[in-house]
């Protein structure tokens, strides 16, 4: 009888964008390994495509490439170093809140 242990997912690294799964998460995981630039900036193109594929509802949004291309900077931590359509955001610009709503402070009728 095997004894081995399960591979649980709470005993995994946490996924930094969880609607994405934990392959789409391994292949940047792959994407920062690779050494050539020509390369990783392909292998970054296939999954950006393959993110498009998974989710062909983001295809609806003004800027979708733009959002999806910010998602893979997001997942690797802002690490990955390739040639982009779109310059790499600052994680401040991602991060920040959005302004408080002025409420009336009018007693209601």
């Amino acid at each position: 009888m095997s004894t081995a242990p399960f591979d649980y997912n709470t005993q995994r690294p946490r996924l930094i964008i969880p609607e994405y799964g934990r392959n789409v998460q391994r292949m940047v995981e792959h994407c920062l390994e690779v050494d050539d630039r020509e390369k990783r900036t392909h292998t970054a193109k296939a999954i950006i495509q393959v993110i498009a594929r998974l989710n062909p509802h983001l295809r609806n949004h003004d800027n979708f490439e733009r959002t999806l291309w910010d998602h893979l900077w997001i997942m690797s931590e802002f690490k990955l170093d390739v040639d982009a359509p779109f310059p790499m955001p600052k994680p401040e610009e991602l991060e920040s809140k959005p302004e408080r709503v002025p409420y009336p402070q009018t007693a209601v009728k």
